[in-house]
């Protein structure tokens, strides 16, 4: 937990639905009603497993969540530990529903865990990228 411990103001529940866009493109954040303190990097972690459910590649989340000053400064091992909570926290939501964006959300935390499990933010880079031309390959 000493991870993710932090005094940053966190929406954390960022998904499509709570993301509304304007006619010009300003994104704004609704419905903070899981708001809490946090690590500063968090919400872009969490970005991270759902862009990798809506269908980018992990090293693309990656690329995006690397843009960002917080998550670059993290600890590579806190946002590997973070990827693992997370991880675990879908895998038991998915236990108990069957809706496939779950399912989604769940195989999306695990590759983002494989996308931060190297010591070096550029090295996530180029595993991750790697994975992603193999399961290209593979079709897996």
């Amino acid at each position: 937990m000493r991870h993710v411990v932090g005094g940053t103001l966190l929406h954390t529940d960022l998904n499509p639905q709570n993301v509304l866009l304007t006619q010009d493109g300003t994104a704004h954040l609704v419905d903070w009603g899981w708001a809490t303190l946090g690590a500063p990097w968090l919400d872009a972690a969490a970005w991270g497993i759902w862009l990798v459910a809506s269908g980018h590649t992990p090293s693309a989340a990656l690329a995006w969540a690397a843009r960002l000053p917080a998550y670059r400064a993290a600890a590579p091992a806190a946002r590997h530990a973070y990827a693992v909570m997370a991880s675990a926290m879908w895998e038991d939501i998915a236990e108990a529903s069957d809706a496939p964006w779950v399912s989604r959300l769940r195989d999306a935390a695990g590759a983002w865990v494989a996308a931060t499990s190297c010591s070096d933010l550029s090295d996530q880079q180029e595993i991750s990228s790697r994975a992603d031309r193999s399961r290209r390959f593979t079709g897996t």
